[in-house]
């Protein structure tokens, strides 16, 4: 007896068919997870630069909330070849130096006293650079670097600082110990820090106002 039951199955054409939509289906999905880790990764790096920058304001913010300015008559404007102000303000585009009483001290037994600080930068060998805090202790020296200053910021592509005096206007650099800026400390700092280039840049702003001043001497 013939068995005429006949035994379908797919053709190599049909198979071939399935392979280019399995194909186009793992395509698509691998993309899309492509695409959903690369923005994870994005925002986790937005998040961790935002808090790096924020924890260097709030110390930023701190040291200027207890800045110490020389009233007269203790203070007098300076003389021909006189020394430097050591509580002076001055500022640059990349670093600003001031006196304050925020002294962040590692010493059990450190007491509470007037401290010189300097924020400032160094370049990296990659291009990018790190943002340092100095402070130090009276009897104060001239503002300089030095390889045990404390590191308050990693790999940043930019800082910049600006300073505004009593009526508004925008300076790039300042100078207490100057006529030019009439002996006074100026009534805020801006300051910008920039991550990143390109499409990936990310300049996070921040102002502070201080809290005391030393009138304009004419």
């Amino acid at each position: 007896m013939i068995n005429t039951k006949k035994y379908e199955g797919f053709t190599l054409l049909e198979i071939l068919i399935a392979i280019l939509i399995f194909a186009l289906i793992m395509t698509v999905l691998f993309s899309s997870f492509k695409a959903f880790v690369v923005s994870s990764e994005a925002v986790k790096e937005s998040v961790t630069q935002n808090e790096a920058v924020q924890a260097v304001f709030r110390r930023i913010r701190l040291d200027l909330e207890s800045v110490y300015v020389q009233q007269p008559p203790q203070y007098k404007t300076p003389e021909l070849n006189s020394d430097p102000d050591p509580y002076r303000f001055a500022g640059q585009k990349d670093r600003f130096s001031f006196s304050s009483l925020a002294h962040a001290g590692f010493r059990k037994n450190e007491k509470l006293s007037i401290t010189r600080i300097s924020y400032y930068m160094k370049e990296n060998t990659d291009h990018t650079f790190d943002l340092y805090r100095s402070h130090i202790l009276p009897p104060f020296s001239e503002d300089g670097d030095s390889c045990n200053d404390p590191l308050v910021c990693r790999g940043i592509s930019g800082f910049e600082a600006g300073f505004a005096d009593d009526t508004g206007e925008r300076h790039k650099t300042w100078d207490s110990d100057l006529e030019a800026f009439h002996y006074a400390f100026p009534a805020s700092v801006d300051l910008k820090i920039t991550f990143g280039s390109g499409e990936k840049k990310q300049v996070v702003e921040a102002s502070f106002k201080l809290p005391v001043e030393r009138r304009r001497s004419e």
